[in-house]
């Protein structure tokens, strides 16, 4: 039986054009669906951000929510450290007195198990010294200075220091080259190894110029802490803004804070993860 397998190039032709058209069609009345529904999302939000953009433009007249001293001062590490001697300064031009170095040893306390942190009032009744870029040794004719340094010592020995914490302010630099290690063996010397050496950096990361098995000694005797900005300076800060009765201060503490979370996120949403899994 013979079956007629004549080609009709027409009717094939015309069939593609059926199909083509059909897909276009199809394109065409997806594409108008889809737009719609984007539109239908969309313009409620459009709305929405209208207003409170317009909320927000009459609001700052009173509120000036985008200001903030510390970001129009842009300030590199040093800047940074000088904010931070002024604060924990007992006699700086606050004017809260003790009140912000107490509470900022009261914030070590809880990440360090430094015997010399459990008296504070002890500490509080020394003669305070806080200095920045204090000299410590050479090293191939480069000049070794921690950032910061607070010596609480004996009101009747001025010349032996009680307790010393010396502060590495590291918000985005490196470290040098044995640049924790000499700072270790400074203050063991000038402290009659009583001390407390902190690294802190901007972002969370490890200090890597002293040696790990040095730096795990001293952080079991309460000798070394590695924090951060977020872990250390934001609480301290917040608890500084409690207690603070200038208007003036209180407001300048607000924008450092602001300051911190905008410049190191990372490290605020790491800490936030971290306490909503616990």
């Amino acid at each position: 039986m013979e079956v007629n397998m004549e080609y009709n190039s027409e009717s094939y032709f015309n069939s593609l054009k059926r199909f083509f058209q059909g897909l276009r069609n199809f394109y065409s009345e997806t594409q108008k669906s889809y737009k719609k529904k984007l539109r239908n999302f969309f313009q409620p939000l459009i709305f929405k951000y209208r207003v409170i953009k317009e909320i927000k433009r009459q609001t700052d007249r009173y509120l000036a929510s985008d200001f903030n001293l510390i970001e129009i001062m842009g300030p590199d590490e040093n800047k940074l450290s000088d904010i931070i001697a002024l604060l924990i300064d007992p006699n700086g031009p606050h004017g809260q007195g003790e009140v912000f170095l107490e509470k900022f040893l009261e914030e070590i306390k809880k990440q360090t198990e430094n015997t010399r942190l459990q008296d504070i009032n002890a500490l509080l009744s020394c003669k305070i010294s806080i200095s920045r870029e204090s000299f410590t040794t050479k090293i191939e004719n480069q000049d070794r200075r921690i950032d910061l340094t607070v010596e609480f010592k004996n009101p009747q020995n001025n010349n032996n220091p009680f307790f010393i914490i010396g502060i590495e302010n590291k918000p985005w630099a490196g470290e040098q080259e044995n640049q924790l290690e000499d700072y270790k063996e400074h203050l063991d010397k000038i402290s009659g190894n009583d001390y407390l050496l902190i690294y802190l950096p901007g972002l969370r990361k490890e200090a890597e110029s002293i040696k790990p098995e040095t730096k795990e000694k001293l952080k079991q005797k309460g000798k070394f802490l590695e924090t951060t900005y977020c872990k250390l300076l934001i609480p301290w800060i917040k608890e500084c803004i409690k207690e603070c009765e200038a208007d003036k201060i209180r407001w300048f503490l607000k924008d450092f804070v602001n300051w911190i979370e905008n410049n190191f996120k990372e490290e605020v949403e790491d800490d936030e993860g971290k306490e909503r899994n616990n």
